[in-house]
């Protein structure tokens, strides 16, 4: 989701109340006494915020750092705030636990050399931008009736399963060559260390693989920034770790709202976000279950950052929404949202693989007009479309509204060479881009292919990027809501300048576009009616959702 960028209405019917099933109840009390950012241990704000570990308010499992260790010198210091001391609790050879107290420690990495290396076989079925085109491939494997894991080693992957033997790699492999599925590839590589965290305790050196830490305060600061509930920094499946914040989603949507809309926002825009992203959380608790935790606090998932910047006004959004969750038959939506559209909002399948969803359809994104339909499928209609400058909610809100910037064709190349490792694309040796085409445009203008000509010794070969492929591959890009027109030079191909509109994927809401709707009177109901038509609001509590175990964070004092 986006960083923070200050981005007909029908009554919703709440769903009749039955039992959430397989949680079990947790009645642990975390009282959070915040401090401020500026590490000198004052409260963040004049009470304590207490929360009630329950059903409605799971733990969650947060990977705030994802790849520490990918560099020897990493490390990340964890301080008690003043007064209270940090827990450390970790393994003892026998299986025994070992328990330290301290103000504040640093985990630092150190790869010590195995005495028997290993070799790691991994078979990559598919490479995407994004999670959601990764799930889709990764479903489709497996009514083949191969089992697969997604990964983020980088971008997102579809692994054949890890439990596989090399000699079941090799059969899946050629199975794939047999019926021309592209983009299967085997990697293979032979490891001689690994990666082991490190600290000093009264002078001694410790070296573990799993470290858990909890405070007496019931928050903590991790380098520059404080976070409620437990740590645990843990393996995950790149032969680095990642530290995962135990915390209630309550808590962590305090985290969440202020850095995804900005504390400035209208206050129904406001709530209206705090909502999705608690959909968004539960519904997307099972990313990461390759590295045994549930859910990022980067724009993978949600910008997440902790108790740091915790704002009085997005606290209040939380609180008058607490337990409001966003549903279509009964069940979470995909609630996902964007910094701006462009003026017209995509359909789940213009930018991922994937079943369509009924309430992510393309419509302009006009306060006055809900539900218009577009069809800008064809070039003239696309080109005329964004021409247009006003009357859509983003105007004079999002600076991205409409966009140009040109590329030489150094610059293209250069991304492309970075990004071809993980496109899954098979790809001949090449010296440069000869040409670039858009091949096909969804009803909401989104780029469906982009053909690629490229220069190789034996003549042209031309590639085919698809949907999310072309960010992928071009980064600089702010949608794929985009049009081309070439630069030259003496005649000769010099780059591209690129006119489009949006940032984002531009499915769900728009949170510029929310803003609008709020000042215009909107009511948080309305505006996600507005942006997801057919939903309902429905309180937690009313559904039967299989969620993960609740967990204890930290047991407060």
């Amino acid at each position: 989701m986006t960083s923070y960028k200050p981005p007909t209405a029908k009554n919703h019917r709440v769903v009749q109340s039955t039992l959430i099933s397989g949680l079990g109840l947790l009645l642990t009390t975390l009282v959070l006494r915040t401090a401020d950012a500026t590490g000198t241990g004052a409260p963040f704000g004049e009470e304590a915020l207490a929360t009630v570990a329950t059903p409605q308010n799971p733990i969650l499992q947060v990977g705030i750092l994802q790849r520490l260790g990918r560099s020897d010198t990493d490390q990340v210091e964890l301080a008690a705030p003043a007064g209270s001391l940090l827990t450390l609790q970790f393994e003892q050879a026998d299986g025994s636990l070992q328990t330290q107290r301290t103000a504040q420690v640093t985990i630092g990495i150190v790869n010590r050399a195995l005495t028997t290396p290993e070799t790691i076989h991994r078979l990559i079925l598919s490479s995407h931008k994004s999670f959601e085109s990764a799930e889709a491939n990764a479903n489709h494997w497996q009514s083949l009736g191969i089992s697969t894991e997604i990964a983020q080693p980088e971008e997102w992957q579809v692994w054949a399963h890890r439990a596989y033997t090399p000699q079941q790699l090799t059969q899946i492999q050629l199975y794939a060559q047999e019926e021309g599925i592209p983009n299967v590839r085997a990697v293979v590589q032979e490891q001689r260390e690994r990666a082991e965290l490190s600290w000093v305790h009264e002078h001694f050196r410790y070296h573990r693989t799993r470290l858990t830490v909890t405070s007496d305060a019931g928050y903590l600061r991790v380098n520059d920034r404080y976070y409620a509930g437990s740590l645990t920094i843990q393996p995950n499946a790149y032969g680095s770790y990642t530290v995962v914040n135990a915390v209630p989603l309550e808590t962590y949507l305090r985290g969440v709202v202020p850095h995804e809309v900005g504390p400035g926002a209208p206050f129904a825009a406001m709530a209206a976000q705090a909502i999705l992203a608690r959909t968004y959380a539960l519904k997307n608790l099972h990313r990461f279950e390759i590295d045994d935790y549930q859910i990022c606090a980067n724009t993978h998932c949600q910008v997440y950052r902790g108790l740091t910047g915790t704002n009085p006004r997005t606290d209040e959004a939380i609180r008058q929404t607490s337990g409001q969750v966003l549903t279509y038959n009964g069940e979470l939506v995909d609630a996902v949202y964007s910094s701006t559209n462009g003026g017209v909002s995509a359909a789940f399948e213009d930018v991922w693989d994937g079943d369509p969803r009924p309430y992510l359809r393309p419509q302009a994104d006009i306060a006055h007009q809900p539900g218009k339909s577009l069809d800008l499928r064809q070039e003239s209609s696309f080109q005329s479309f964004l021409a247009q400058r006003e009357g859509f909610n983003e105007v004079g809100v999002s600076r991205l509204f409409r966009w140009e910037f040109s590329q030489s064709l150094n610059e293209l190349n250069a991304q492309l060479r970075a990004a071809q490792d993980y496109l899954g694309i098979p790809m001949p040796r090449w010296t440069s881009i000869q040409g670039m085409n858009i091949l096909e445009r969804s009803a909401s203008g989104r780029v469906q292919a982009m053909q690629l000509d490229l220069q190789t010794a034996a003549g042209p070969h031309s590639i085919t990027l698809h949907k999310d492929q072309v960010r992928l591959a071009f980064p600089r890009l702010y949608s794929t809501m985009f049009r081309l027109e070439p630069l030259k030079q003496a005649d000769q191909l010099a780059g591209y300048q690129f006119i489009g509109g949006g940032f984002g994927h531009g499915v769900g809401l728009s949170q510029y576009g929310s803003y609008t709707l709020a000042r215009q009177g909107f009511s948080p109901a309305q505006i996600l009616d507005f942006y997801y038509p057919g939903t309902t609001l429905a309180p937690l509590g009313s559904l039967s959702l299989e969620l993960p175990d609740a967990s204890i964070a930290h047991s407060g004092n």
